[in-house]
């Protein structure tokens, strides 16, 4: 009894102890690294965010992996060696699965005042300023080479000089750049400060070149989309632009693997918009966060879970995992009708043993008592002793129930007393048998002897 109290507590003990398992590494935050070009906006977004995640104990946490530009952030991503990564849509590592569109930045032209250069097809020939907060990375003049090869401008048709947000005033007095390309938010960042150096060098308004054919270029590449920058953009007065101006933009995401559990993937994207007012408050940048597409054709595919986030498909812990709880139930019962057929297979087993000793100990006990050989008893009693030996050896035997112990213990001591009786009857026979022949022997041997009968 106490044996079965202690195996049925070890084993509510083992399930507890493994659902508690369970729960923790179920609870437990799900930490992501990401791989952001270092000394970016985008970088100091990322780093409000993960603080943000971490003081709200949310489930998961960003480490934030610093990089040199966006091309090393998507190496990282296709490496492994991290999970997220901050992308440009114009060049996405081919595995990037989008997560959260981060902000849209607008691609803007702009000549000094005064400037003969009044619209794109004017740029051939030109040298032109390409605004990049990394100077070392290309993004920019690529996209601003895909812009003017729709105007059939080739690279060879206009020369760039890569510059920081300050060093754009310096080279239009120097006359080193005839025109300035930036890609960016007109609301927040360098763009406004460009302009005013613009506007600074030459005392008049700038020259914004619009893009018309912006909705023929994002045809073009499903990675660019037409934007319009509003009228007054950059403040001013009179107000920058002076009228809405239509021009390409490019959409900034923070992406990941497909190897993400849907659930944290889903659980980032809630994350980045449930918080977005707090992020704000380090990183106004955060105010531009918006939700991926979730369209089937759309250029950047969005990420399962974020995906069923969005359209509310999400599925809790149980919905997830009622397969495995289903095939564990189906598992554990066929494991219990196992282990309840041969644990009836082992109690017939050891039921039919011991009946069969039983039956043996029971053909012992008369033919003991009926027995004229001493011989014959001795055998009977080295089988009482191997019947003993066998008992105690053969598990099957040691696992009969009380009453067929009980019932073997009787036959044997019954069989055992009934040997040492018959044993004795028949030594006291030999005796008596010894001393009538020792009698009659004297009685040859002297036969004036004669019985004396007894007295009356």
């Amino acid at each position: 009894m106490l044996r079965t109290i202690l195996a049925v507590l070890i084993a509510c003990l083992t399930l507890v102890g493994g659902a508690a398992t369970a729960l923790y590494f179920y609870n437990r935050p799900a930490e992501l690294r990401v791989a952001v070009a270092q000394g970016t906006q985008d970088f100091r977004l990322l780093t409000a965010a993960a603080q943000a995640f971490s003081h709200q104990h949310e489930p998961v946490r960003l480490k934030v992996v610093p990089v040199v530009d966006t091309a090393a952030a998507a190496a990282a991503l296709e490496q492994g060696s991290a999970e997220l990564a901050v992308a440009r849509s114009d060049a996405l590592p081919p595995s990037a699965q989008a997560i959260v569109i981060l902000h849209r930045n607008a691609a803007l032209l702009v000549a000094p005042g005064g400037s003969k250069i009044k619209r794109v097809a004017d740029l051939r020939g030109k040298k032109i300023g390409v605004v990049q907060e990394i100077v070392a990375a290309r993004g920019n003049v690529r996209l601003l080479e895909t812009i003017l090869a729709q105007y059939e401008i080739p690279e060879q048709g206009f020369a760039t000089v890569t510059l920081q947000p300050a060093e754009v005033g310096a080279a239009l007095r120097a006359g080193k750049i005839d025109a300035v390309f930036l890609v960016t938010l007109p609301q927040i960042g360098p763009a406004s400060d460009v302009i005013h150096q613009i506007v600074a060098g030459s005392k008049k308004p700038p020259v914004f070149l619009p893009v018309a054919e912006a909705k023929a270029i994002a045809k073009r590449y499903p990675t660019l989309e037409e934007t319009e920058i509003v009228h007054g953009a950059f403040g001013g007065d009179p107000p920058r632009p002076d009228q809405a101006l239509e021009t390409t933009s490019v959409t900034v995401l923070l992406v990941g693997r497909s190897s993400i559990p849907a659930s944290v993937a889903g659980e980032a994207t809630r994350q980045f918009l449930t918080h977005r007012s707090t992020i704000a408050a380090l990183a106004p940048l955060a105010n531009n966060i918006e939700a991926p597409s979730t369209d089937k054709d759309s250029a950047v595919p969005a990420h399962q879970g974020v995906i069923d986030f969005i359209d509310g498909n999400e599925h809790g812990f149980f919905d997830k995992y009622s397969d495995f709880f289903y095939l564990g139930a189906m598992l554990a019962s066929l494991v219990g009708s196992a282990a309840a057929a041969l644990a009836s297979r082992m109690r017939t087993k050891t039921h039919e043993r011991s009946e069969q000793l039983i039956e043996r100990l029971l053909e012992i006990l008369p033919a003991a008592r009926a027995t004229q050989d001493i011989a014959e008893l001795d055998d009977y009693e080295r089988e009482l002793d191997q019947a003993l030996v066998s008992a105690v050896a053969d598990l099957r035997l040691r696992n009969m129930d009380a009453t067929a112990l009980h019932v073997v213990s009787l036959a044997l001591d019954q069989a055992r007393l009934a040997i040492q009786e018959r044993r004795r009857s028949l030594c006291e026979a030999r005796g008596e048998l010894a001393k009538g022949e020792l009698a009659k022997g004297e009685v040859a041997a002297f036969p004036g002897l004669r019985k004396i009968p007894a007295a009356e």
